[in-house]
């Protein structure tokens, strides 16, 4: 059985595409006909059955005179057929196999916006915040244990940070800054990295949205969103890629959102700061 959210998604899409044919004053059994189908074809399309393809959509937006449609319908085909990657397959070897299947994406990326609520984001660990975050990870979902690898293959993906041509946009919640991945000294150079980040440039920039902050919105899920084309969002079953261009620009609109919402600069390195003398004084 596939994933709620993809049955969703699948939902979503039957229904649009009924709504189109009935804006367009027609049956499914003339849409089938004029289409050079069998007359079965469009109930299991608008029921969910079965997917309909790329040619598909182009055919039924042409017959219903709807052909403004197909860009973002083609999208939500291409999506529904990506969007959900098993970890289980991925992890089969290993993460070092998750890490470097990354590394094409983030060479194509010219711009990295990203949230994460409670953990720092991997561009950022420190190689002890990075061992202590894959350690839980492998043990938790029992997966071959590549620990060396998996850091190694995390630590590389840092590279593209110095490669120019690039903007990084990070923002995470407070709690990032608290939660325990690693021992206290572990956590120590992990925020005193932080800290340092917090010197904004062009290429980069690093926000806190505060614990006592009160967001417009705070979604329940942490997101990357690559240029303008695609949003990956990390699930505990799996990984999803979001390409549909409306959701994208919805995921665009939350960044935007919470940029207002974090601090930045001397704010920042003091929020940072003072979890750092917190811990020291534990």
């Amino acid at each position: 059985m596939p994933p709620p959210r993809i049955t969703e998604a699948k939902g979503i899409l039957a229904a649009r595409l009924r709504e189109i044919r009935s804006e367009a004053g027609m049956t499914g059994r003339l849409l089938a006909s004029q289409a050079g189908w069998h007359y079965s074809k469009v109930s299991k399309i608008e029921n969910a059955a079965q997917m309909p393809n790329e040619t598909d959509i182009r055919v039924w937006c042409r017959i219903c005179d709807a052909e403004e449609y197909v860009v973002d319908l083609i999208a939500a085909v291409r999506n529904i057929d990506s969007m959900y990657t098993e970890w289980r397959r991925l992890e089969s070897t290993g993460l070092r196999h998750v890490q470097e299947s990354f590394q094409p994406l983030y060479r194509d990326t010219q711009q990295f916006r990203v949230f994460q609520h409670s953990a720092v984001p991997g561009l950022l660990q420190t190689p002890g915040y990075a061992r202590a975050h894959l350690r839980a990870v492998i043990d938790f979902r029992g997966i071959p244990d590549d620990l060396d690898d998996a850091v190694a293959a995390r630590l590389a993906q840092q590279q593209v940070l110095s490669a120019g041509g690039k903007r990084f946009m990070f923002i995470v919640g407070e709690q990032a800054l608290r939660t325990r991945v690693c021992g206290v000294e572990g956590m120590l150079e992990q925020l005193d990295r932080l800290a340092g980040l917090t010197a904004n440039t062009p290429q980069l920039s690093f926000g806190v949205i505060p614990a006592t902050a009160r967001p417009v919105i705070l979604p329940p899920e942490n997101f990357w969103i690559y240029d303008a084309t695609q949003v990956r969002v990390d699930t505990i079953p799996g990984q999803y890629r979001i390409k549909i261009p409306s959701d994208v620009a919805l995921y665009e609109r939350a960044f935007a959102r919470l940029s207002e919402t974090a601090v930045y600069g001397q704010a920042a390195r003091e929020l940072v700061q003072a979890e750092a003398e917190r811990l020291r004084g534990t």
